[in-house]
């Protein structure tokens, strides 16, 4: 991977980065979330759905270890994408994102097989990298120190990048309100 002053450091054993895919209807969210985790050595962003229903489509050409998926869209929701990914492929990881972050919300996301939920003024910060973490090792917990976690705790959210955290914050604010 190429560093720019932007990029964390990576380490030499560092594995290949998470093919993701991003699905939002937001243009605005979508486009900034993706530019944040591109600086990211953990995530390769390798596309992009705007419904769930393009969702399905994407994942089963781009074949992602990771799906970053938005609860509410139109045509197919966060939800029924998630339940028809799960069936069809079971290596990929699906973690719901919205803007609900509360119990009931997370729990009707893992009972349609999410792997991990994140409210997504959450996002930033190394919220994002926990839930990865869970998502892929379930038993993990923001304690557990063991070596079974592939990626580094070097390779966090906090680390220095093109976008900052609070100008993603900004930006989902600002596309969940201007829809």
């Amino acid at each position: 991977m190429k560093q720019t002053p932007t990029t964390p450091p990576v380490p030499d054993n560092f594995p290949r980065p998470l093919r993701t895919l991003v699905v939002d209807d937001s243009v605005l969210l979508m486009k900034s979330l993706c530019a944040y985790l591109r600086t990211q050595p953990l995530f390769e962003v390798v596309g992009t759905a705007v419904d769930g229903k393009e969702a399905l489509r994407m994942a089963e050409w781009l074949q992602p270890d990771l799906v970053l998926m938005d609860l509410h869209m139109p045509v197919m929701n966060g939800l029924q994408a998630t339940a028809i990914l799960r069936r069809r492929m079971h290596n990929m990881r699906i973690i719901i994102m919205t803007m609900e972050d509360s119990a009931t919300t997370e729990a009707e996301a893992r009972a349609h097989g999410a792997h991990g939920f994140i409210g997504k003024p959450r996002i930033i910060d190394d919220h994002l990298m926990a839930e990865v973490r869970r998502a892929f090792y379930p038993d993990y917990t923001k304690d557990d120190q063991s070596s079974s976690w592939a990626y580094p705790n070097c390779v966090g959210l906090n680390a220095s990048h093109n976008m900052s955290a609070h100008e993603l914050s900004h930006r989902i604010k600002r596309a969940e309100t201007n829809g």
